[in-house]
């Protein structure tokens, strides 16, 4: 197997889910001291008789491509997991076929605790054979206005990521945003009262959710968000819990009142502006992409803060909570589905 699995990905440079951490301090790394930093926990294929691998890898993807790919103060990051897949039904079947030919041989019956080694064995002589997972995931620091940025909507994916880069730098404290108006609270006043800020157009999609039920929930789609029906939910108890949005016809998303951003798409703007550069070979493409991305981007977080009601200040990281769909999100980030009927 090759050591780096994947070349250079010019579409990956277009991250479809931004999960957002403000740096407390700036970043005292240059992009050669994030370099040395994260040589020390680079990736290499797991081990034969490893379950999983974690490391840093080129975003490049050329093995001798430095580990950050830096454009001004924007550094690129890609942390790779490798994981042995290994079916519990597989596990259990060699395990008892194991225990059956112990206890025919010797007439005798096979107690848990050599059952739960004869268990180990079975792993350790199937590993070899197993084939691998392997996942990317994207994230950029953004050291002038003091953003780290995960390509991921799964809070559990994004803080393994803050965690292995915390361990390659030593240090590195963070906190999830938090604005003065509760971002819940100012999308469902959006919706009753149809008062949409001028930059902001509204998709069709939300889900709304009962406080005082817990899994009480709407989802819409392909609806009229500021229909009497929808402030008939809202007069009901429900709150804006996701909603669909354009911004500054620059990009389309939707956002969650943890702002986290999901199903990110840049629009035709950002794109034709993307296609007049020219770019010869995958590693340009994905340097011009990046640039572009991050500055857009960067203009879109002080307005995103803005429309909560500015930025405040917060104590430490903070651990943001998994919402009802959060494995479903780590496993396959589609974003919202379903009709417009209550779900207990």
């Amino acid at each position: 197997m090759s050591r780096f699995p994947f070349a250079a990905d010019a579409h990956a440079m277009w991250f479809k889910n931004l999960t957002l951490y403000k740096l407390q301090s700036p970043l005292r790394e240059t992009a050669e001291g994030l370099q040395e930093a994260l040589a020390a926990f680079a990736w290499e294929p797991a081990a034969r008789f490893e379950m999983q691998r974690v490391g840093w890898v080129p975003p490049m993807g050329r093995p001798d491509a430095p580990l950050t790919h830096s454009v001004g103060n924007f550094h690129l990051l890609c942390l790779h997991e490798e994981s042995k897949l290994l079916p519990a039904s597989v596990i259990r079947d060699a395990l008892d076929e194991k225990v059956g030919e112990i206890e025919h041989k010797e007439s005798r019956k096979v107690r848990r605790r050599e059952k739960d080694q004869l268990k180990e064995e079975v792993i350790l002589d199937l590993l070899p054979r197993a084939f691998s997972r392997h996942r990317r995931t994207w994230g950029y620091i953004d050291a002038r206005d003091g953003w780290l940025v995960v390509d991921t909507a799964s809070a559990r994916a994004a803080e393994d990521f803050v965690e292995h880069l915390r361990e390659a730098l030593g240090t590195l404290p963070v906190a999830l945003p938090e604005t003065k108006e509760s971002p819940q609270a100012v999308m469902t006043r959006w919706l009753a009262e149809d008062d949409i800020p001028g930059d902001v157009e509204l998709g069709e999609e939300a889900v709304l959710e009962d406080p005082r039920a817990e899994g009480c929930e709407v989802r819409v789609k392909r609806q009229d968000l500021v229909a009497e029906e929808m402030r008939a939910h809202i007069q009901a108890g429900k709150r804006v819990r996701t909603l669909a949005l354009t911004w500054g016809e620059r990009l389309s998303c939707v956002l969650d009142a943890g702002l986290v951003v999901k199903r990110l798409k840049f629009l035709d703007m950002v794109q034709e502006q993307a296609a007049e550069e020219e770019a010869e070979t995958p590693e340009e493409r994905l340097d011009v992409d990046f640039s572009l991305m991050s500055l857009e981007l960067q203009r879109f977080y002080p307005r995103l803060m803005e429309l909560f009601g500015g930025e405040r200040q917060g104590p430490a990281e903070e651990d943001r909570p998994s919402s009802p769909d959060e494995e479903a999100t780590l496993a396959s980030e589609d974003g919202i589905t379903g009709s417009a009927t209550p779900r207990a």
